[in-house]
């Protein structure tokens, strides 16, 4: 395995998350979604490597330079789709270009049904995780609460993704209101950064994490997630939660309805959202059992063996 990270800044945590796992790691950078030199880069490597070679995708600047070179060096090019971002007219028209270059992949995938609709002859395949692993990596949740400076009464509730709109980045205003009403030990952590970062730092009474690249353990010291998100494929986040034990409460959008990873509530319902979570806060036996139907799904429905089974044959293409 080779993995090549096309991106438009340096800073990410993906390529050391996987050299500390031994896969060698080609950071390519570019400014514009046309990037020549990272789509020579990446067709030498694919010849390197020889035609039975795969090139597997994931994001939209990935899937063209990845559709131009596995076309050059001749192997076999899969793309896995996580979503749609719909918020502008520039966003439709982006995902009308992609949908029109998917038709010239090997093979689609999409993370979740709701995903795939409209592609022709897309596989779906979830996202997974290696839990054990991901759970290796969460420390120690009291000494990392220690230094948040949190007491034990005090009660973390963490928002943890792209601020921006379709994640509902806009409603951390309103949560942050309604957990003041529900308890006043509740406290609203949020990690990442996005376009409205600006205005979700504005906030008051709110702890800001910054993007962060030690995601389980802030999942770890969080008593519960919140996900009030307006579209979603299968976000990470769900499985990460799970893989730590800690509860996420969101709305039922795309696969976070039938994961069983999450608690969902009425869509929209940012008061519902915020009581539903603060109900697994003070209710011992709701949070078990939400926790148990997240490990089943875990081990039954997200495994990395089940992953590989079903990419296998994606990859080998038709018999």
């Amino acid at each position: 395995m080779w993995l090549c990270t096309a991106a438009r800044i340096q800073e990410s945590p993906v390529p050391d998350r996987f050299r500390a796992r031994g896969v060698p790691v080609e950071h390519a950078i570019a400014n514009t979604v046309a990037a020549p030199r990272a789509i020579a880069s990446l067709t030498g490597r694919l010849r390197h490597l020889g035609p039975t070679a795969v090139l597997h995708t994931h994001g939209e600047r990935a899937l063209v330079w990845g559709l131009a070179a596995a076309r050059i060096a001749g192997v076999r090019h899969v793309h896995t789709l996580h979503g749609w971002i719909r918020n502008t007219n520039r966003d439709r028209q982006r995902e009308q270009v992609a949908r029109r270059l998917l038709g010239q992949v090997d093979a689609v995938i999409a993370v979740h049904e709701v995903v795939a609709k409209g592609i022709a002859d897309c596989h779906v395949v979830p996202n997974t995780i290696d839990a054990r692993r991901f759970a290796r990596g969460a420390g120690d949740r009291e000494q990392i609460r220690r230094h948040w400076g949190l007491t034990p009464g005090e009660r973390v509730y963490l928002f943890l993704g792209r601020l921006s709109a379709e994640k509902g980045a806009d409603r951390l205003a309103v949560i942050q209101a309604r957990l003041q009403t529900v308890s006043a030990a509740a406290r609203l952590f949020v990690a990442g950064n996005g376009p409205l970062a600006a205005g979700v730092e504005a906030m008051t009474d709110v702890r800001l994490l910054g993007e962060r690249d030690d995601p389980a353990a802030i999942l770890a010291a969080a008593d519960v997630v919140l996900m009030p998100s307006r579209s979603e494929g299968l976000p990470m986040t769900a499985l990460e939660a799970a893989a730590v034990g800690v509860p996420l409460v969101g709305f039922p959008v795309g696969g976070l309805k039938d994961s069983g990873l999450a608690f969902t509530v009425r869509d929209g319902d940012v008061d519902a959202l915020v009581d539903a979570a603060a109900a697994l806060v003070r209710d011992p036996e709701g949070r078990a059992r939400t926790l148990d139907r997240a490990a089943a799904a875990l081990r039954d429905r997200f495994s990395p063996a089940a992953h590989v089974a079903a990419l296998v044959p994606i990859y080998g293409g038709p018999a």
